[in-house]
């Protein structure tokens, strides 16, 4: 299942249609990806071949080459921000998405992270709720040394983590990974976009989950720009 931070509101259509994950059709509908291999200047709308047809792409998300880009990690988080941003247009979380756009900060919380997070990746996980789930409970350290022991390959047991001792920041990776994992709602958008609830810091790694549950590790496996 995927989390809902949105339910009840005007924009739960909205929602439900950006948690879609791209690339993937109805069976049988027989949608595939090429094997070619590409690089960030291979990719542009000079090189479309529907750019007769196709001016402009209003919702670049639902393009083959968008989705091929991705494959190959040539698309910019700036660029997958931007598809965000129109497809949630709360005007608070926008903001708070542009500012942390324009901040052009590392994916990652550090270095350390990023190998907690790559070492418990390799051993395999069965969704991209999953990864993104990681990808947040690496973040904290002291969180980690809690949940790691409920760490298994392609699950994780969330009722037997006990997170007392946790702070603030690490109470809001919790439950927003545990929302990713089992498709539940402990944290709200509005909480998301109060930066009394939620710091900077912390609100780029939710981004950046929200992104790797969409998307895939193809997020945070590229160097972008």
């Amino acid at each position: 299942m995927t989390a809902r931070f949105m339910s009840n509101t005007p924009y739960a259509n909205v929602e439900f249609e950006m948690q879609r994950v791209p690339g993937f059709s109805p069976r049988g509908s027989g949608m595939r990806v090429s094997r070619l291999e590409y690089s960030v200047s291979s990719f542009g709308c000079q090189h479309c071949v529907y750019k007769s047809r196709e001016k402009n792409c209003d919702i670049p998300v639902g393009s083959t080459c968008f989705r091929e880009r991705l494959v190959e990690g040539c698309v910019p988080l700036s660029e997958l921000l931007e598809v965000l941003t129109r497809e949630v247009p709360v005007r608070p979380f926008v903001a708070r998405v542009l500012r942390l756009s324009r901040q052009q900060e590392p994916l990652f919380e550090n270095e350390a992270h990023r190998q907690r997070f790559e070492e418990t990746e390799e051993n395999g996980t069965s969704f991209s709720g999953q990864t993104a789930a990681l990808f947040l409970l690496t973040a904290d350290p002291f969180l980690w040394s809690k949940a790691q022991p409920a760490v298994a390959l392609g699950s994780i047991d969330f009722s037997s983590i006990r997170i007392h001792g946790v702070d603030l920041d690490g109470y809001v990776l919790f439950h927003t990974a545990k929302d990713l994992y089992k498709g539940t709602k402990h944290i709200s958008l509005s909480e998301l976009t109060d930066p009394e609830l939620v710091s900077d810091s912390v609100f780029r790694l939710l981004i950046t989950a929200f992104l790797i549950c969409r998307y895939g590790t193809a997020v945070v496996t590229a160097e972008r720009s």
